[in-house]
C-alpha cells in the first residue's frame, strides 16, 4: 500500500514538473462551480449579512505571453443579502468579466486577475422570514458594473489539463435600486467568491 501511494505521489509530482505554462496564441477554457457570498455597500449607516449561493459558469483565457492573458467567460453570479429581519433580496445576474490575468510563479502557476464586469439581471427576488416570495424586479436597476480582483493557483495535471481553486471579489459601482429620484438611499452589490473547476487548453 506505501508503495502504490508513494508511485502516484512521484507520477504526479512529474507530471507537475514537466508541465509547461501556456505560450502566446493558447487559448484555455475554465469551467467553474463556486460558493459566493454576497452583501451591500450602503450611502446609509446600515449592515446587511451575507446571502450565500452557488455560482457556476466558464472562463476564457486568451494568452499574449506566458505571463499575460485576457480573461472572459459567462457565469450565474448570485448577488443580494440579508438584512436584520431575516429577509432575503436573492439577485441574479449573467456576469461577462473582461480582465487581465497575470501568471506568476516558477512554473507560472499563481495568476492574479483585475478588471471589470458587466452584469445584466437575470431575475431578483426577495424571500421574507416566513418563507414568503415577492418580485423585487421593477425596483431593481437591469445592468450593474463593477470591479474584478481574485487570486487563484492552478494544479498542472498535464500539458492541457490543470485544476485550480480561486478568490474572486467583486464591488459594484452602480447604485442597484430602481426606486425613482424621491428616494436617495443607494445601494451597490459586494461579492466574495471562492471557485473550483478544471482548466482545459483549446
Amino acid at each position: 500500500m506505501k508503495t502504490t501511494i508513494t508511485t502516484l505521489l512521484l507520477l504526479l509530482a512529474g507530471v507537475t514538473l514537466n508541465a509547461q505554462a501556456n505560450d502566446k496564441g493558447d487559448i484555455t477554457i475554465a469551467p467553474l462551480l463556486g460558493v459566493a457570498f454576497s452583501t451591500y455597500s450602503s450611502s446609509e449607516d446600515v449592515s446587511f449579512d451575507a446571502r450565500t449561493a452557488i455560482a457556476a459558469g466558464a472562463t476564457v483565457d486568451f494568452y499574449l505571453s506566458d505571463r499575460w492573458s485576457l480573461r472572459s467567460g459567462l457565469s450565474y453570479a448570485p448577488y443580494g443579502a440579508e438584512d436584520d429581519f431575516g429577509n432575503v433580496d436573492k439577485i441574479n445576474y449573467l456576469k461577462i468579466p473582461l480582465n487581465a490575468n497575470w501568471h506568476f510563479g516558477g512554473k507560472r502557476n499563481w495568476y492574479l486577475n483585475f478588471g471589470f464586469s458587466a452584469n445584466v439581471l437575470l431575475n431578483a427576488k426577495g424571500e421574507l422570514e416566513d418563507g414568503q416570495e415577492i418580485d423585487l424586479e421593477d425596483f431593481i436597476e437591469p445592468f450593474d458594473l463593477g470591479l474584478d480582483l481574485g487570486i487563484g493557483y492552478k494544479f498542472y495535471i498535464s500539458e492541457d489539463v490543470q485544476f485550480y481553486g480561486e478568490y474572486q471579489g467583486y464591488t459594484g459601482f452602480l447604485n442597484l435600486l430602481d426606486v425613482g429620484p424621491d428616494v436617495d438611499v443607494e445601494l451597490r452589490n459586494a461579492a466574495s467568491i471562492f471557485n473550483v473547476g478544471v482548466i482545459l487548453k483549446l
